[in-house]
């Protein structure tokens, strides 16, 4: 299933998931919010697409740094 979008920190550490292709456009500075998150507001920094099996986190990737 490579249907999944993934939402990661800058370090690394997975923020969460959906299992569908986010269908926006994204661009860099775009602004996120994440339920759980306590309040946090992320950044878009990066994004990429990995097609490949599910144990590799396969689908699109968006790398997220909190900014408040």
């Amino acid at each position: 299933m490579d249907n999944i979008t993934i939402y990661y920190s800058t370090d690394g550490t997975r923020l969460g998931s959906d299992v569908f292709l986010l269908p926006i456009t994204l661009y860099k500075g775009m602004k996120f919010t994440i339920h759980g998150s306590e309040g946090t507001v992320f950044e878009v920094v990066e994004w990429n697409y990995h097609k490949g099996h599910p144990d590799e986190d396969a689908g699109l990737r968006i790398i997220l740094k909190p900014i408040k």
